[in-house]
């Protein structure tokens, strides 16, 4: 047996698997298509030089084109483009390569069909004072408002919508004292695909809002209805870049969940002033628009396996609790841009692939390494090690784009700087490092995870924190919400002494029963882990805790770092949540916990 980067192989296999490496154990690459100004002859050929080169397959991202060559442009899903598709993955497939694509193009999703209703939405605050003295207000006639509340200097709220009539004239008088009234619109943020290729550009969606993805995925049922050509392994959404932060019905889906109106809680919502129930609030208002994100994300991935196809998602830069949107596709992927590696931030999107026994971590690999045609054989080389270190196994450079055998050096090329094309000098010997990446993929495909701990996140916590509205887990600033933290911390302090682990989030650990092994824990996918450790907590969901409870008393080690958590997150039902909350902590110690 071969144990290492926290995987176990048996080593009978491994010559058999080096001998014989499948497109999956290369590398791959993104593979760039400005204005999908591509042909069959530049395709064939690009191809089979990639394939020499040692990739195992292409990613297609359609982009904005190149200047000078507008006659060659192909209109995004237009019958020709769909052609130029069905060669591409039938030629790749020919070569033993393989093909994935973004779903739409430029990122993030979005493109002609989402409406001003579908697009990202921001949330617009307009206020204005009231005293008994006036009686009328003008509201901006910009928007339908989505709430009017008045506030007194009390903290007294009334909800005053139905005082408003067709013209946005408020007739509503305060009994004493100095009123503020809130009126709540969205707005499109003016988000638009980033560089998206033509017959692609239009809105960013708003992946807070179900008729907008469904829309968007009617798109490509249409552009796939009558199709019989080959499709690619894979469909893919990228990081996390919209700025939505509402959704038209997002106060109904709210009321409806919680229980309380949001709009009726303005005063806290909108403060931040580090009170007990403004940390509430915009807990559960946090909560929800992650709940949101990833049930959108369940049906992206399930219209996908519909329809023949796995998926790859980026979740980091999400306004929600990215392990478990890692967790919704079948491929999740993390991401080193440029100076942010951090093998502890990474490890959250192999963490998802672990536990719930999904064969691929994949990676978007050396963005920006360094500036243009300055990347070097030996920089990549490390960066993939740091990869693989974090639980990566299906890696893609950033990128390679396509360009015609007789466009001028340096061909096309993209504004990221890490160039992995024919026109780079390093290429003419990256074959040597493409095998190196290769074997190591074969070992790590091959084995099985076998990490020591299942390490606790608690989002609840960071979703708690009094200032700001949405959080973004960008992979850019994780020192914002996960480095300086008890759990940041503790990751750290288990990699240095040689544990290693896997974060675990409460939706995924609803799943996990007690183990065969003494102490041990397993997960639906037939792993086990020798413990499952909380770091320092102040917020846990009840749900959690009653479960971390049940496998303790089952017999598997469950270590609370320094203490137990002290209190439910959010305001709901906060009082009935409590008294059972407080009723199960108040024992100081459980058989099989610590």
């Amino acid at each position: 047996m071969y144990s290492g980067f926290g995987a176990v192989i048996n080593s009978n296999s491994l010559m058999e698997r080096w001998g014989n490496l499948s497109n999956s154990c290369r590398p791959w690459t993104y593979w760039w298509w400005p204005g999908s100004a591509v042909d069959k002859t530049n395709i064939c050929q690009l191809l089979k030089i990639y394939s020499e080169a040692g990739l195992g397959g292409v990613h297609i991202i359609p982009i904005y084109g190149v200047r000078g060559y507008e006659d060659r442009y192909i209109k995004y899903l237009s019958p020709q483009w769909m052609q130029m598709l069905d060669f591409t993955v039938q030629e790749a497939r020919k070569l033993g390569l393989d093909v994935d694509m973004t779903l739409g193009t430029g990122w993030c999703f979005g493109g002609p069909r989402v409406t001003d209703e579908e697009a990202n939405a921001l949330l617009v605050v307009w206020s204005n004072s009231v005293s008994p003295n006036v009686g009328v207000v003008h509201i901006p006639a910009t928007n339908k408002p989505l709430a009017v509340v008045a506030v007194s200097k009390s903290g007294e709220v009334v909800d005053v919508r139905d005082k408003v009539d067709e013209t946005g004239l408020l007739s509503w008088k305060p009994h004493q004292g100095e009123w503020t009234i809130y009126v709540l619109f969205t707005r499109p943020s003016g988000q638009k695909v980033k560089r998206a290729a033509p017959g692609g550009e239009g809105h960013m969606l708003n992946l807070l809002y179900r008729p907008a993805i469904e829309n968007f995925l009617k798109w490509f049922d249409e552009a796939f209805a009558g199709y019989a050509g080959a499709k690619p392994r894979a469909v893919y959404h990228d990081s996390y870049e919209y700025k939505s932060d509402w959704s038209p019905d997002l106060l109904t889906q709210f009321a409806s969940r919680y229980g309380y109106r949001l709009e009726m809680e303005l005063p806290y919502f909108l403060s931040d002033v580090d009170l007990d129930r403004v940390r509430r609030i915009k807990c559960d208002y946090r909560e929800f628009v992650s709940d949101m994100i990833y049930s959108n994300l369940v049906v992206w991935v399930r219209w996908a396996h519909s329809n023949g196809f796995i998926t790859r998602n980026e979740a980091h830069g999400s306004p929600g609790n990215i392990l478990d949107f890692y967790a919704a596709a079948d491929v999740p992927e993390t991401e080193f841009f440029r100076s942010d590696r951090d093998i502890m931030v990474a490890k959250l999107a192999s963490s998802a692939a672990h536990i719930l026994g999904r064969p691929f971590t994949s990676s978007e690999s050396g963005t920006w390494i360094t500036e243009h045609f300055h990347e070097t054989l030996d920089a990549l080389k490390h960066l993939m090690d740091d990869f693989f270190l974090a639980g990566v196994n299906h890696v893609f450079y950033h990128g390679t784009c396509y360009s015609p055998l007789d466009a001028p050096w340096p061909g096309w090329l993209f504004y990221a700087s890490t160039q992995m094309n024919p026109q780079n000098p390093i290429w003419f010997h990256v074959r040597v490092l493409n095998d190196y990446i290769a074997r190591c993929q074969a070992i790590l495909q091959a084995g099985q995870p076998d990490n020591d701990i299942l390490l606790y996140w608690p989002i609840y916590d960071l979703w708690s924190f009094p200032t700001g509205r949405l959080q973004h887990l960008t992979i850019h600033a994780a020192e914002s919400w996960i480095v300086p933290t008890p759990c940041g911390y503790l990751a750290r302090a288990l990699w240095r002494n040689g544990y290693s682990f896997d974060y675990i989030s409460d939706r995924l650990l609803a799943e996990i029963q007690v183990g065969t092994l003494p102490g041990s824990v397993r997960t639906p996918s037939g792993i086990e882990y020798r413990a499952v450790i909380v770091p320092k907590t102040t917020y846990m969901p009840l749900g959690t805790l009653e479960k971390l409870l049940s496998l303790a008393r089952g017999g598997a080690w469950v270590v609370f770092q320094d203490r137990l958590p002290a209190d439910v997150p959010g305001w709901w039902n906060l009082n009935q949540r409590q008294v059972i909350f407080r009723g199960i902590t108040k024992f100081p110690s459980v058989c099989g916990a610590e």
